[in-house]
């Protein structure tokens, strides 16, 4: 359908060139021995005590935030904000999977975290610190009964297998 156009292959970086060079050795050179300095003697006054002082006003600065967005023809893009008691993040690439993740402080004071992903294969998937766990069920042992049926049964079945 298309003819193959030839393409030349070219190095871009040349390949890296190490060379030996004969260093000469330096002469030793004589340095003469520091006089001595006189220094005067240095007066040291009493200790000063630290005054009590009054309480320091701090000015409010606000909050301190950020935010970041940038996007492409090709429809990608990344945003994200933090500040105050949340943040969040997000990516998505020009192959459709988007990722990202935010955080919040909850009504009880405490840090939830999620992240998630998705793509136009697998759909949506999300890990999160909110997303209440289910209670792993407790063992019940089978009663007399129950063992009597079930060894009826695997003796049935292994007399099937033996007619085939």
């Amino acid at each position: 359908m298309f003819a193959a156009i030839p393409v030349p292959q070219v190095s871009l970086v040349a390949a890296p060139v190490a060379e030996s060079v004969a260093v000469p050795a330096a002469a030793p050179v004589a340095v003469p021995a520091a006089a001595p300095v006189a220094v005067p003697g240095v007066v040291v006054g009493a200790p000063i005590a630290p005054s009590p002082s009054g309480p320091v006003a701090l000015e409010h600065v606000g909050q301190i935030t950020s935010q970041y967005h940038a996007q492409d023809e090709l429809g990608q893009y990344a945003y994200g904000y933090s500040g105050g008691p949340s943040a969040k993040h997000e990516l998505k690439t020009a192959d459709g999977l988007t990722s990202g993740g935010y955080s919040y402080i909850d009504s009880h004071g405490l840090v939830q975290t999620a992240a998630y992903l998705s793509d136009p294969v697998n759909g949506f998937r999300v890990a999160a610190t909110n997303i209440p766990q289910p209670r792993q069920p407790e063992y019940i042992a089978d009663s007399p009964e129950v063992e009597e049926a079930k060894q009826q049964l695997f003796k049935a079945q292994a007399e099937h297998i033996a007619k085939l």
